[in-house]
């Protein structure tokens, strides 16, 4: 994602450089899942951190981080930044469940935030994302946009451009595999119907139409236990596939166990990544990801809300990544265990 104007281009950049100036002056974040919390009380001589009276914030989740490594970078980005920012912020997890988000985001209006961080994984909750911004509550979007309805209703939207990416492990793949027309290549998504599959699968396949093949798409579910069944059930019936294209973080960190309870050993090459995509890497059986860096869009996102609360600067679209992808002659930049918190 682009951003929007070269003026708030400059005036971020001003001002993230600021707040990262900041950093040294804090301890590591602490904040809770469920309730909410308090970060450092200091503020820097300029007024980061304590012009704006109302410091409240909500930070909501559409899969739980407590279970899932890529949305706990998100977590650990924006309490990062929520402690450098001083701000007193909630975070809920909608655990999947696309009407409990909508709940969450009705619940936080009632409380008067000044902010609210939301991903749009389901355009369900987009009336009660314009409700909020109606309400004089700023709203930001990270991870997942929303749709062309909502989008006067936020701020800002750090994330990846999902389209591009799709193209870019489109292209890699049909470097590295002889794919033909007709070839099955299985493109499996927690949820094929949501924005990120439908546009990262889109890339794909406007990368695999020059060979005259297409995805096969699966739903294989958020849970890594259901992911692992539906993966293995359709490649044990599919051993003919050419190649597995994991659309979300679920399905590519069990790509790999699932190939081998299908007895099915196909090139595997996908989005997002966690210790067991790592692994994959390193022994050869993925060849590479498309790392969207969860912990920029959870810090940015929120630090960003800071910097507008505290010096009116305007909030910009960030694209957090997505530009290389990961693969054999870069993932030991990933292993080094103080990362694991940022990158998984």
């Amino acid at each position: 994602m682009s951003m929007k104007t070269t003026t708030r281009q400059k005036a971020t950049r001003v001002g993230l450089a600021a707040a990262g100036a900041a950093v040294l002056l804090f301890a590591s974040a602490c904040s809770s899942n469920s309730s909410a919390s308090s970060s450092s009380s200091a503020a820097l001589k300029d007024g980061f951190g304590s012009h704006a009276q109302n410091r409240s914030v909500y930070f909501l989740t559409y899969y739980d981080p407590a279970g899932d490594a890529f949305w706990n970078q998100m977590a650990t980005g924006a309490k990062d930044a929520a402690q450098l920012g001083n701000l007193k912020m909630t975070e809920q997890t909608a655990g999947g469940d696309a009407s409990k988000m909508g709940d969450l985001i009705n619940s936080a209006i009632a409380n008067k935030p000044a902010a609210i961080f939301v991903p749009f994984n389901d355009p369900s909750w987009e009336g009660a994302a314009c409700e909020a911004s109606k309400a004089g509550i700023s709203v930001y979007a990270f991870n997942v946009p929303p749709s062309a309805n909502a989008k006067s209703c936020i701020k800002a939207f750090v994330g990846q451009d999902f389209k591009q990416v799709g193209q870019l492990v489109g292209q890699r793949l049909l470097k590295e595999v002889k794919i033909g027309a007709g070839d099955k290549v299985l493109c499996a998504a927690e949820e094929p119907t949501q924005q990120y599959a439908i546009q990262r699968g889109g890339g794909v396949e406007d990368a695999l139409k020059a060979v005259g093949a297409k995805c096969t798409y699966l739903r294989t579910s958020a849970e890594d236990g259901a992911a692992l069944d539906s993966m293995t059930s359709w490649l044990a019936a599919n051993k003919d596939v050419k190649a597995v294209v994991p659309l979300g973080g679920t399905p590519h960190r069990n790509a790999v166990p699932a190939e081998d309870a299908a007895g099915v050993k196909a090139p595997i090459i996908g989005f997002d990544t966690s210790p067991q995509v790592i692994d994959g890497i390193t022994s050869g059986r993925i060849i590479a990801t498309a790392d969207q860096q969860g912990y920029v869009q959870g810090f940015q996102t929120v630090l960003q809300a800071s910097l507008q609360l505290d010096f009116g600067l305007s909030p910009s679209d960030i694209n957090s990544g997505g530009n290389g992808l990961i693969d054999k002659t870069n993932v030991d930049n990933l292993k080094a265990k103080d990362l694991q918190g940022v990158r998984w």
